[in-house]
């Protein structure tokens, strides 16, 4: 049963049908030919699924977002991260870093940042003689990091799943989110001064300060959501409530960017994108309890046991494991996936689950911008324009260091627990 599930989920995808589908189609498949579950048990677990308080977060967070963007947030982040480091050799592209590590503190998607900043600084990039492709790649780089640094989607769906709490995933995020971003600027630095690419006047005080008055409320966003998960007054599914009424107020009342009749629009770019993640998110509980009644986990668990000789060998086994489905499966997808089937895994070789859950968030945003299936990519290949064999070609020093950063982090859990176990004791 267990190779019948697994063989239908791959010709599934190979042949193009959709994650959300294939899962259901594999789950139905095995079934069939088991022919000892009743067919009502996949229509009762997709039920299940979705039936999860901390999910709700998800579309919410995503609404604040769309809302933000909407309501002039990005492009008063946009000018204060240039303000900033547009002085330094290669301006654009630690703009885009920045960027991007503020936009991080009001969506939780890595797709949603990348569409945010790239459709503003991309086309600025090209004009100024950085190249489609290096835009395209910093672009799709510095959106890796949304979902590091809290709110974090990957990380409620992980949370919810594994029974961690997603308030200490958040707050484990944001050292390796920070780091993430500073060596994104440290290859974008020297790159730019082997290319002799531009460089801005530094910015005036009086303009900093300016810059910063301006971009206020929008920072406000993130210090409410986090300081209130970590000082305990509401839980991640609340703050995403908290999240979309400040967004909506500082939109409409504030920055008066937001209209009332764009609202309908944004509540339907919402609902399109949650569902596509929902539907992820629903078709994995069959397959998923398909996958434990074939004792899956505790076929793989043997496996590890076998060839993992410590909890280093095992965690750099998962990683690579995860590194490769990246390749092939959308993020979520693999969380909803591997969760159930790690999880033993994690506890026979003594990993902290808290730990495990932000090295997954980065290993499947990291397969966001690999191709062929890199979602963050094919953003940032629509706005720039260029081909993937661009994008590839300037990529993968960026890649490296990403790669890099998350085995340190795996290696070394303190850069991971050290907040969480300070604030959220």
């Amino acid at each position: 049963m267990l190779i019948i599930l697994v063989i239908s989920l791959l010709v599934l995808l190979l042949i193009g049908v959709p994650v959300g589908f294939s899962l259901i189609g594999s789950s139905l498949i095995a079934i069939l030919v088991q022919d000892t579950i009743p067919l009502q048990a996949i229509p009762q677990r997709l039920a299940l699924g979705l039936d999860s308080f901390p999910m709700l977060a998800i579309p919410l967070f995503i609404l604040a977002g769309t809302v933000m963007e909407a309501g002039g947030i990005t492009k008063r982040l946009i000018h204060l991260s240039e303000v900033l480091v547009g002085h330094i050799r290669g301006s654009l592209a630690h703009v885009s870093v920045v960027s991007n590590v503020f936009m991080s503190g009001v969506s939780g998607s890595g797709v949603a940042d990348a569409a945010a900043t790239g459709s503003a600084l991309i086309p600025t990039m090209v004009k100024r003689g950085y190249g489609k492709g290096f835009a395209a790649a910093i672009l799709g780089a510095s959106a890796t990091v949304g979902p590091i640094i809290p709110p974090s989607i990957p990380m409620i769906i992980y949370g919810s799943l594994a029974g961690v709490s997603i308030g200490k995933l958040f707050i484990g995020g944001a050292i390796p989110g920070l780091m993430m971003s500073t060596s994104l600027m440290i290859v974008s630095y020297f790159i730019a001064k082997k290319r002799g690419f531009e460089k801005r006047q530094r910015a005036r005080f009086s303009e900093i300060i300016a810059a910063f008055k301006e971009a206020f409320w929008a920072l406000l966003m993130p210090v409410i959501i986090v300081g209130g998960i970590f000082s305990g007054l509401f839980t991640a599914t609340e703050s995403a409530v908290i999240a979309v009424i400040y967004s909506l107020i500082i939109g409409l009342f504030v920055y008066k960017d937001l209209k009332i009749k764009e609202l309908p629009k944004k509540i339907l770019e919402t609902v399109t994108m949650s569902s596509s993640i929902g539907i992820i998110i629903a078709a994995s509980a069959p397959f998923a309890w398909v996958l434990a009644y074939a004792q899956g986990p505790a076929k793989v668990l043997a496996m590890f046991q076998n060839i993992a000789s410590s909890t280093i060998v095992a965690m750099l086994l998962l990683m690579l494991i995860l590194l490769v489905l990246g390749c092939f499966l959308d993020g979520m997808a693999i969380i909803i996936i591997t969760t159930p089937v790690i999880m033993p895994i994690l506890g026979q070789f003594g990993i902290d689950p808290l730990h495990f859950g932000v090295i997954l968030a980065i290993n499947v945003m990291i397969g966001t911008i690999t191709p062929p299936v890199g979602t963050i990519m094919y953003v940032a290949l629509s706005i720039a324009k260029c081909s993937v064999v661009e994008f590839t070609k300037e990529i993968w020093p960026f890649l490296l260091v990403l790669i890099g950063l998350l085995v340190i982090f795996a290696l070394v859990p303190e850069i991971v627990l050290y907040l969480p176990n300070l604030l959220m004791k």
